[in-house]
């Protein structure tokens, strides 16, 4: 394996490191580690800061392949965010979730549980969701590369079982997994049915190179 092969690997895996903070901050503030506003300052400012060191690091030393990966990953999960947030809100609206998901996430961001939402909590709920989104999007594409749309939708719904199964669901008080509110665990499964739909969509016609990390990494053995 040469230097650079030595470094893209590394500099991978940091970031897929620093991609998996954001998506556990809720879970874990939920399941009583530490307020979301103490995890969102310690842990997810600092995993932010360095994915995007390791992105223009990337881009400076010339690894390409790494560099697409995470814009690529990044741009189609917050674009199959989007997709996810129509299906969630739609049911939101219809009375088919138990509260509005993104302003809770902003109101515990900013520790205004008492208090109530604000503009700026509502903001940071919303651009925390759509990063988490990013994050996801990125893990997909730097281990697996360009794949086609069905492992996408695989990966979406890996995820909504893992948010079912997460501390976040028990807290809302809807039973295991939501069965107490039968249209929510729907909601979740629809939701990131469109999720993985459209990260694999857009992953699989804006990559080019269809190689895994870890096959990569050992091939370069």
């Amino acid at each position: 394996m040469t230097m650079r092969q030595v470094e893209e690997t590394a500099l991978s895996v940091v970031a897929l490191t620093m991609a998996g903070v954001s998506p556990n901050i809720f879970p874990a503030a939920q399941a009583g580690y530490a307020s979301m506003a103490y995890l969102g300052t310690h842990l997810l400012v600092p995993s932010v800061a360095i994915l995007i060191a390791v992105l223009a690091t990337s881009l400076v030393r010339g690894h390409a392949r790494l560099t697409r990966r995470l814009l690529v990953g990044a741009g189609a999960g917050i674009a199959a965010t989007a997709g996810l947030e129509l299906v969630r809100m739609s049911s939101f609206h219809l009375g088919g979730m138990p509260g509005d998901l993104l302003r809770l996430m902003g109101v515990l961001l900013t520790d205004r549980f008492m208090l109530g939402p604000s503009p700026l909590s509502d903001a940071l709920g919303f651009t925390y969701h759509f990063w988490n989104g990013a994050s996801f999007g990125i893990l997909f594409t730097v281990i697996l590369g360009r794949r086609s749309t069905w492992w996408a939708v695989g990966f979406g719904q890996l995820i909504g079982i893992g948010f079912l199964l997460s501390p976040a669901v028990k807290a809302l008080g809807i039973g295991f997994m939501g069965a107490e509110m039968p249209t929510m665990p729907l909601t979740v499964v629809m939701a990131h049915l469109v999720y993985g739909a459209i990260l694999g969509s857009l992953t699989h016609r804006w990559l080019q190179s269809d190689d895994w990390l870890l096959r990569f990494s050992l091939a370069a053995a």
